[in-house]
C-alpha cells in the first residue's frame, strides 16, 4: 500500500520535490484575496529513506533536509485533498489543482 506526504512552497521558502524517493502526485494553489499565497504538493513515498529538501527564497537560512519520517502520512490523496480544501472557504479564499 502506497504512502502519501503533503507539502508546501511559498514565496518565502522552496520544498524540493524533484526527489528520486518521491513521486509528485498533483498540485494545489492557494490563493488568499486574489495573491497566491501557497503551492501544496501531494506526493507518493517510494522509500522511507527519503528527506525532504527546504530551501530559503525571501528568507536567507541553509537548507534544511527533513528525514519522512516526521511528516504525517496519508493512505490515500483524497484524504490530502480534503485537509487542503478545507481552506476553500469563501470568495477571498480560493484553491485551484494545477
Amino acid at each position: 500500500m502506497s504512502e502519501y506526504i503533503l507539502v508546501s512552497t511559498t514565496e518565502r521558502y522552496r520544498t524540493v520535490t524533484d526527489n528520486p524517493n518521491l513521486e509528485k502526485v498533483a498540485d494545489y494553489e492557494y490563493y488568499f484575496f486574489g495573491k497566491k499565497r501557497t503551492t501544496f504538493s501531494i506526493c507518493r513515498i517510494l522509500s522511507q529513506d527519503a528527506r525532504i529538501l527546504i530551501q530559503g527564497i525571501s528568507e536567507v537560512f541553509d537548507d534544511n533536509s527533513i528525514p519522512i519520517k516526521v511528516f504525517p502520512k496519508f493512505e490515500t490523496t483524497e484524504e490530502i485533498e480534503k485537509e487542503i480544501y478545507e481552506l476553500d472557504m469563501d470568495e477571498e479564499s480560493k484553491i485551484l489543482k494545477v
